[in-house]
């Protein structure tokens, strides 16, 4: 069965000023192979600056789902906007109509979205906020090497038409988000047909950073529609394309349905999964249309297609 590929991004990692102009060639095949077919990646090799951001905010991430419900709903998200925090059992990441949306998800999270009308914080705890903030930016520079990469293989006449449409990721006028996931343990309460950790979805950026640790349960759909686990491997992350960069390319990159299913043995049903997913979505008022002038979709700003996307999904517009 088709496996989700590991691309070494040495050639271009954030300590490099400039890509390795023997091996950069090779990393921009290996991307354009992977997003074209599969459409998600293990990358390896990208900048150990940003490791330590990420482990800084998956202290504060386990600190926080550890506090008591009370606390928690405090930093409830409130309805009409995207930042804070959404209890277990209250979403569903199934695309799919509401009328028919299966149980719903086995997680709670917290989204901290920049452009949202308003983020909730837990009082008392600055840490949460800064080391949030500080991994939104770090990250930054990452996507901007990843999407000049994905355009080259594309290649496009301006190598940096979707870097140049993420300027403004980590700010209000960005449409980059962070989400910390926790799924909680499972041996203990009643799971419904049907339900599982994160229903089956693609994501709506247009590319995804997903960071996790220990425990396994991710699996993406290929083409072939098989579904293909995607555990934790040490030392990478895993990146995949979203809906915007699918339609920006005119289909060319592939958007992957993916999911998060329970735990099979009774040791993983007694322990919790954590998981941060970076988002990164181009700056707001940019226009998706296809870049290479098909005409494939018609064109469309980037906040009212998320809108439109979050209500199917959430339906909480």
């Amino acid at each position: 069965m088709e496996s989700v590929p590991i691309v070494d991004f040495s050639a271009y990692s954030l300590d490099r000023d400039e890509p390795d102009p023997d091996l950069f060639q090779k990393l921009i095949d290996d991307i354009y192979e992977a997003f074209t077919t599969i459409g998600f990646v293990y990358l390896k090799n990208y900048d150990s600056v940003l490791d330590e951001k990420v482990d800084k905010v998956y202290e504060v991430t386990q600190k926080f789902f550890l506090l008591d419900y009370e606390t928690k709903m405090k930093c409830e998200q409130p309805k009409g906007s995207n930042g804070g925090f959404r209890r277990v059992g209250t979403q569903s990441a199934s695309q799919i109509e509401a009328v028919t949306r299966p149980n719903m998800d086995l997680r709670e999270g917290f989204l901290f979205y920049p452009a949202a009308s308003q983020n909730a914080w837990p009082e008392g705890r600055p840490e949460f906020r800064e080391n949030l903030e500080d991994l939104l930016l770090t990250g930054k520079e990452l996507l901007h090497r990843v999407l000049e990469v994905i355009a080259r293989g594309l290649k496009y006449e301006d190598p940096l038409i979707f870097v140049k449409n993420h300027q403004k990721a980590g700010t209000a006028e960005g449409c980059t988000a962070i989400r910390l996931n926790h799924y909680p343990p499972t041996a203990d309460i009643e799971v419904k047909e049907n339900q599982v950790r994160c229903g089956e979805h693609s994501d709506f950026g247009s590319i995804t950073f997903l960071f996790q640790k220990d425990k396994g349960g991710l699996e993406v759909l290929n083409r072939q529609g098989q579904w293909v686990s995607a555990p934790p491997i040490d030392g990478t992350i895993v990146v995949n394309v979203g809906d915007a960069l699918q339609r920006w390319s005119a289909d060319k990159l592939l958007s992957s349905k993916h999911r998060v299913v329970n735990p099979v043995s009774e040791s993983d049903k007694r322990a919790g999964r954590y998981s941060i997913a970076y988002f990164g979505g181009p700056d707001v008022g940019t226009i998706l249309e296809c870049a290479d002038g098909s005409n494939k979709y018609p064109p469309i700003e980037i906040s009212e297609y998320i809108i439109q996307q979050y209500n199917k999904q959430y339906n909480i517009y």
